[in-house]
């Protein structure tokens, strides 16, 4: 255990390299803007303490890799595999939880850690031998797989929506509307193969412009009906719905943008840190996504010409 420990950090170290930045000062950088912005979070959000866990336990379990899971199934025992991935996903929440002690929220942070440990002994194995219709066509694949793999989150998400009206609560709507953005920008985590890139018959700039107009379109269709639903009952409240539903095709773009920056396996810890911390504090994405779109650029040059 001590061994893949020193690899994951290697790993990080790498990931900070490929980034363009030191480690000296990457690490504390990322440790001020976090802080920074769960401070901010607390301070303008109702309710800040118990969306805060909802984001960790989500975080937590949006990077628990399948692929990771079954190799360390090969090469540790049984006791030795469950501890990993019980100290991996306890690290991942771990930030959230000593911001949590800081704010003098003791009980949640304990259900923070509660939940994590809970879902780190879920059953991933179990499978429903369904195929469940989506409304995207036969491309692109991203969200064809990621909408079977997450459809029971959208029938929370939608719930949610059914209870803004119940409950006469515009802000649980604004929640549901920016969860949808959440779950399909989890869809651009993992790179695609060169090949599936290599076959476009397009420059650079036109295979961006391609996928982030197919990612607009798809998630539109996804939070359709919670516009719909907050256009009828709220409907002096457009502004607003107006403003997150733009904030939310900005963080799919961003998202989107850093699949193709960084073309490589493991990255997907890094995403989820730039994506929590967008999430927190969006002014983030103004310099987050031409940075992702010029490093984009640079990599699909190498494919496509």
């Amino acid at each position: 255990m001590r061994y893949y420990y020193q690899l994951q950090y290697k790993r990080i170290y790498r990931i900070f390299k490929d980034f363009g930045t030191e480690p000296f000062i990457g690490y504390p950088l990322i440790i001020v803007l976090f802080c920074w912005i769960s401070s901010s979070f607390f301070d303008k959000v109702l309710y800040a303490n118990y969306i805060y866990v909802m984001i960790s336990i989500v975080f937590a379990y949006t990077l628990s890799n399948t692929e990771h899971a079954r190799f360390l199934k090969q090469h540790f025992s049984a006791i030795n595999y469950q501890k990993i991935i019980v100290y991996n996903n306890l690290l991942k929440v771990a930030p959230f939880v000593m911001f949590l002690i800081y704010k003098m929220c003791f009980i949640e942070a304990l259900l923070a850690c509660f939940l994590t440990f809970s879902i780190s002994f879920a059953n991933k194995k179990n499978k429903i031998s369904i195929t469940i219709p989506t409304p995207f066509g036969k491309r692109p694949p991203d969200f064809i797989v990621g909408f079977r793999k997450t459809f029971w989150l959208f029938l929370l998400i939608y719930g949610v929506a059914f209870v803004t009206v119940y409950k006469d609560n515009f802000n649980l709507g604004i929640f549901s509307l920016v969860s949808v953005f959440f779950v399909c920008s989890s869809y651009y985590l993992k790179p695609d193969p060169k090949f599936y890139i290599w076959v476009h018959a397009m420059n650079s700039r036109e295979f961006l412009k391609h996928k982030i107009l197919i990612a607009f379109r798809n998630s539109f269709v996804l939070a359709l009906p919670i516009l719909i639903t907050l256009s009828i009952f709220y409907l002096d409240q457009w502004y607003i719905t107006l403003f997150f539903l733009c904030m939310g095709f900005l963080y799919m773009m961003m998202y989107l943008l850093m699949k193709y920056s960084f073309q490589n396996q493991g990255m997907e810890m890094f995403q989820g840190i730039i994506g929590v911390l967008c999430l927190l504090f969006p002014p983030i994405m103004v310099i987050a996504i031409p940075y992702f779109y010029n490093k984009a650029i640079n990599n699909l040059d190498q494919l496509l010409k």
